[in-house]
């Protein structure tokens, strides 16, 4: 039972990142149409006359198709999606190592134990399967998974590959949203800037600069929006504290040894806290950026 269970977190960790990939493209696209509306929005403003209607025309086909895929995109519910395959092939991941290490629930061991595994494996799926979700197929490949807790599972193989491995992920993760976030918030401040130095430059009897005002503070406003910046802010805060929180696991353990299952319990307890915050968290942070400024001759939008 324990292969299958672990068959099932392959599926909804390859179904996770697909759902993913998914959200990545429509959110790429949804930001180039809005920054293209607003480039060409500006560019219309102050384009000679012989020219200024095509490159209003390009405005408001920009703009319509960003509006069209981030309201489809919303619709899809690929990044719902997503948050939630990747939270089921979690909660299976853990309910494999409790299984392995005879934790918990699964203390009785033998056919009781695959019982429980099946049961609170199917519990987990449930979650997904009522949103509409559908497990992909990633069987564990002949060549083997190294993740995959072997029967019997030791307390060293189980602080490498899970407790390591994990502490690995977590500094891993948040140093690539560090970085993320940093270029993000340089590319918004610099648009932001440009917005200040074209306002600078409209009041000095530049009107040419003006229509880019509203340009670079949408630009600003778009990046900050669809790069989640936010979000990025909190899963840096949560991973640099999972972290702390493994290693302070290990150390424990070092100074007084745990047998195999109060490790598995302590560790899975602490990963699940987190997998339960983690998800309402995602779901609460939305991509919302704002429609791009319209070209001169259009009703322009309040402030």
């Amino acid at each position: 039972m324990l292969r299958q269970a672990w068959n099932a977190y392959r599926g909804w960790a390859k179904a996770a990142r697909d759902l993913q990939s998914a959200t990545q493209r429509w959110n790429l696209a949804s930001l180039f149409c809005v920054v293209a509306a607003a480039v060409f929005g500006a560019a219309a403003a102050i384009a000679p006359a012989t020219v200024s209607a095509w490159v209003a025309g390009a405005a408001t086909v920009a703009s319509a198709a960003g509006a069209y895929l981030g309201k489809q995109y919303l619709a899809s519910g690929v990044e719902a999606g997503w948050i939630q395959a990747r939270a089921t092939a979690e909660g299976i991941k853990s309910e494999c190592y409790r299984h392995a290490a005879l934790a918990g629930a699964y203390a009785v061991g033998g056919a009781d134990a695959a019982k429980a595994l099946a049961a609170n494996a199917a519990a987990i799926v449930k979650q997904a399967t009522d949103k509409g979700l559908v497990r992909a197929d990633n069987p564990v490949p002949d060549s083997g998974d190294k993740r995959e807790p072997p029967v019997p599972m030791t307390k060293d193989w189980y602080s490498s590959a899970r407790i390591q491995d994990q502490i690995a992920y977590y500094r891993d993760a948040r140093a690539r949203n560090q970085k993320d976030a940093d270029e993000l918030w340089w590319i918004a401040f610099a648009a932001g800037f440009l917005a200040i130095v074209f306002g600078a430059a409209g009041i000095a009897s530049a009107p040419r600069f003006a229509p880019w005002i509203g340009a670079m503070t949408t630009v600003a406003a778009s990046v900050a929006a669809y790069g989640l910046i936010d979000r990025r802010k909190y899963l840096i805060a949560s991973y640099a504290a999972m972290q702390a929180r493994l290693e302070e696991i290990l150390g424990l353990d070092a100074s007084a040894p745990m047998s195999l299952a109060d490790l598995v319990s302590t560790t899975e307890d602490l990963l699940e806290s987190e997998h339960r915050a983690w998800l309402p968290q995602m779901l609460a942070i939305q991509h919302t950026a704002p429609p791009p400024p319209k070209a001169q001759g259009q009703d322009q939008p309040g402030p």
